[in-house]
């Protein structure tokens, strides 16, 4: 890694040079492609919500930046649900793998899934059914 990149990784992390000289191929890939983890944001739109207690209806986003974290001021769903952000785990590892491999994260082909409630007739409380795709910051 180039030395201007090292010591960013110092000051984000708080690495040291044990840790920085130990890194993977794979782990330098991924840091060296940081501006692109910048450029993308994983959006999971809610398409349908019933009884969910966290006010969440058709339309509501949230937004994840590329490297993982929600990204509130760019969200639009009233409150931060576990029980969602948690189904969408899976999708944010498929961004982030894409985006190291040099591939378009632009799409997935599997692109539902429910939060983890799973309903009032079934013993929960509400339920929520959201689309996830990838953006490019600025469009």
């Amino acid at each position: 890694m180039k030395p201007e990149m090292i010591e960013m990784v110092k000051k984000i992390w708080g690495w040291t040079d044990d840790q920085i000289e130990n890194l993977s191929p794979k782990q330098q890939r991924l840091i060296e492609r940081g501006d692109e983890f910048r450029r993308w944001r994983l959006v999971a739109e809610v398409l349908e919500a019933r009884n969910c207690i966290a006010g969440l209806k058709k339309g509501d986003r949230y937004v994840f930046h590329g490297s993982g974290f929600l990204l509130p001021e760019e969200s639009t769903c009233p409150k931060i649900c576990l029980w969602a952000i948690a189904a969408f785990v899976p999708f944010s590892f498929m961004l982030y793998d894409r985006i190291g491999q040099g591939s378009d994260p632009s799409e997935f082909c599997i692109d539902r899934v429910r939060c983890l409630d799973v309903g009032v007739e079934q013993g929960g409380y509400g339920e929520a059914l959201f689309r996830l795709y990838a953006v490019e910051c600025g469009r």
